[in-house]
């Protein structure tokens, strides 16, 4: 009899937990959803993936299991998960014009999108989504409604940017242009100057970057240190970009003064990324060699990111800079080292190793590699198991 009673705790418990997710209408059809969302009032969430999409993997591992998001979306919308590559999905993806993956649908009982979003976020952007959707005055349909009344105040275009940059690239940089070409000097020292100027400065130099690199003292209150700090690195990033294009030689280095000579070791490293970059783009292989040796055994010797990024970044120039491969294997076999584990350092290797023709070392990574990509998308398995093919064809 204990062992009866044991057994069931057993089963509720594991219940409970099968339970404590998004609940997707998985075994219902479109026409289903729709019939249950008139019967009960409420909206459609439609999470619009594919089977390679590797954020909407991370999605549902991560944001859809968080207390907060399940017990919202389950108690405010019928919730369907369709694979745009199949069955009805191949045509809901033509009649919502789904682009990219995720995509997130909330749609009314007719059929009528009232809220679009997508893209990979923390379950706390995912539950302000959720509930911007069930807003009739802040969903992207009710914003659509005002721009298109003629609705052209400051504040309302950036909330409308906001809602767009998520779901429509294209639609949200017209917003940021009319955005940009709206605002004023004087609304730049105010709390809604600050959001303009995160989220439309693009460089030091433009409208609003320069304004910002000139007077941070006067949004101290609207923003972190930690926030302005963040945005001056981008923008003297995208700087350092330009001057890289332009071949401004003397004009890069003075900049990059501003990552090298800083006490933050994360800004160091930031700047041995760019200088690197630099040095490829220059095909300088004398100076890249230089300072990524250094690197090597000095700030990155234990980030298997940054060593594994640089590796990557060698070997996809392919034969142009076929003399980085050794440095780039370098790098790349010292991540892997550090992150043994982690599929993306290893698949690195793997194919460094076969850029340099090093099949039987390549072949031992490879092998690796795929088996790690079990756990990632079908499209990651197939790219892991081209490169097995590939090394055993040298």
């Amino acid at each position: 009899m204990k062992s009866i009673i044991t057994c069931l705790f057993l089963f509720v418990a594991i219940s409970l937990q099968a339970q404590e997710e998004i609940n997707f209408n998985s075994n219902s059809s479109w026409a289903e959803a729709r019939e249950k969302s008139v019967k009960e009032h409420k909206l459609i969430f439609i999470d619009c993936y594919t089977s390679w999409c590797g954020p909407c993997k991370w999605m549902e591992k991560n944001v859809f299991i968080q207390p907060a998001v399940y017990n919202y979306y389950n108690t405010n919308f019928i919730n369907l998960k369709l694979d745009m590559e199949k069955g009805e999905g191949i045509e809901m993806k033509k009649k919502y014009n789904v682009q990219s993956y995720p995509t997130y649908l909330f749609v009314n009982d007719k059929g009528e999108i009232i809220h679009r979003t997508a893209s990979r976020m923390t379950a706390e952007e995912f539950l302000a989504e959720a509930k911007l959707a069930g807003d009739p005055k802040k969903n992207s349909a009710a914003l659509k409604a005002k721009y298109d009344n003629g609705t052209r105040d400051l504040s309302f275009l950036m909330d409308y940017y906001l809602v767009l940059k998520k779901s429509d690239r294209g639609a949200s940089e017209k917003i940021g242009t009319e955005v940009i070409d709206k605002v004023q000097e004087s609304d730049l020292g105010t709390a809604l100057g600050w959001k303009i100027i995160n989220n439309l400065a693009r460089a030091k130099d433009d409208k609003l970057g320069a304004w910002f690199m000139q007077h941070k003292d006067k949004i101290t209150s609207y923003s972190t240190t930690k926030e302005r700090d963040a945005l001056t690195d981008r923008l003297i990033s995208n700087s350092l970009y330009g001057k890289m294009r332009n071949g401004d030689e003397k004009g890069f280095f003075s900049e990059l003064q501003h990552f090298k000579a800083s006490p933050d070791v994360n800004r160091q490293k930031q700047g041995i990324m760019l200088e690197a970059d630099y040095y490829q783009e220059q095909k300088n292989v004398a100076a890249y060699n230089k300072l990524t040796s250094a690197a090597l055994n000095g700030l990155l010797k234990d980030d298997a990111d940054k060593l594994s990024f640089l590796a990557r970044r060698a070997d996809m120039k392919g034969d142009g800079n076929a003399a980085l491969l050794p440095q780039a294997y370098l790098m790349a076999k010292r991540a892997m080292e550090l992150e043994p584990e982690e599929y993306s350092t290893v698949s690195t290797f793997s194919r460094v190793c076969l850029s340099m023709k090093k099949k039987e070392e390549g072949l031992i990574a490879a092998k690796k590699a795929r088996q790690l990509a079990d756990a990632e998308t079908s499209k990651i398995q197939k790219l892991a198991q081209n490169v097995i093919d590939e090394l055993n064809q040298l």
